[in-house]
């Protein structure tokens, strides 16, 4: 097979093969001792990097450019910090209240989801999906001689589990975009960026930001966490010097360009109403990001600025870190799944033994 024929993961797998070596003896002691870490991050990091600050400097797009975090967006500082102290900026953050419980022939999953001003703190929404396979009853469920039907119906729940972190995801964060568009603020800030690559795949989805679009409040996505965004996102983030921001470009054009191929995708972000960017910021030592409608830029950097946690490394919005520790306070996800096997147990004592992780048996 040639260079050409592989596959991303294999050309990845192969080459940690070609580079695996023993260090048994010395890993526990001094794992710096091994310069080969050291050497990759000079050689092809700084090279990188060197050419991403030069890229970052010679932006000067309306949706590309560097600026000044400290004072970008000042002249609006009165205003978000009246809105601030009124209470007319929510934020919205979700939690698993009963994580994915698998049974035979359905999942169930709660989440909840929670909304804060600085003048409320709102009793979490809490929301109880179950899926089904297509043999949802017991009549739908047909044998045949060779019993293909029930190999059928094993294959289908293989499928449906080997996606259950997915769809899970999903729900949560729809359900967080549903409380965004119901909560009475024009402002809403949300964990994690606007628009997920989840969301946008999907029908409902897609639905569901077009009503997004039609509140015509102003939505920020804040993302706490670079280390699973794209690649550009945590280069440029790396690039960045102290207090500076960079606008790294329009969010519809990044889809567009991942899902090139996919013509439904690709006509509905073409459709959709307004500029919306990714920015990179480093407040102090670490970076984040966040997305929003480009006219909005001003507002969400005084905002990030005005409301920013004074926890070193964490300056993310004091009301998203508020409701994060609101949800977490109010809620132990274990317990209620304990509570849940204890009483699938009731009914069928077998299945709530299997379904209960061994370790709670250690």
């Amino acid at each position: 097979m040639g260079n050409n024929d592989k596959t991303p993961d294999e050309g990845v797998f192969g080459s940690a093969l070609a580079n695996q070596k023993l260090v048994d003896e010395t890993f526990f002691l001094d794992f710096s001792s091994d310069q080969t870490i050291a050497q990759n991050l000079h050689q092809s990091d700084e090279v990188v990097q060197g050419k991403i600050r030069q890229l970052m400097r010679n932006a000067k797009t309306e949706t590309q450019f560097l600026f000044d975090f400290k004072t970008y967006g000042s002249e609006l500082d009165s205003e978000v910090a009246q809105d601030l102290i009124e209470g007319e900026i929510a934020a919205i953050d979700s939690s698993d209240m009963l994580p994915i419980t698998d049974l035979m022939n359905t999942s169930f999953y709660a989440v909840g989801v929670g909304c804060i001003t600085s003048q409320n703190r709102s009793t979490p929404e809490i929301v109880l999906t179950s899926t089904n396979t297509r043999y949802a009853t017991p009549e739908e469920i047909v044998v045949t001689n060779d019993n293909s039907d029930l190999f059928q119906l094993c294959d289908e729940l293989d499928r449906t589990r080997q996606t259950k972190g997915s769809w899970a995801t999903t729900f949560r964060e729809y359900q967080e975009r549903e409380v965004a568009i119901a909560c009475q603020q024009n402002t809403v800030l949300l964990d994690g960026p606007i628009f997920t690559q989840n969301l946008i795949t999907q029908r409902q989805g897609q639905e569901l930001y077009s009503r997004m679009m039609q509140t015509e409040k102003r939505f920020i996505g804040v993302i706490k966490d670079l280390g699973s965004s794209w690649a550009i996102c945590k280069w440029t983030a790396m690039s960045l010097e102290r207090e500076e921001g960079f606008v790294l470009c329009p969010i519809q054009q990044q889809y567009q360009i991942r899902f090139g191929e996919i013509r439904s995708i690709n006509d509905w972000l073409q459709q959709l109403p307004g500029k919306y960017v990714r920015v990179v910021y480093r407040p102090a030592e670490k970076a984040f990001a966040f997305e929003c409608a480009l006219h909005d830029l001003p507002y969400a950097v005084s905002l990030l600025r005005q409301d920013a946690s004074p926890t070193v490394n964490h300056e993310i919005p004091l009301l998203l870190e508020t409701v994060d520790s609101h949800l977490r306070g109010s809620n132990n996800s274990q317990a209620i799944k304990q509570s849940f096997i204890t009483e699938i147990q009731r009914n069928n004592y077998r299945m709530g033994v299997d379904i209960t992780n061994e370790r709670d048996y250690r």
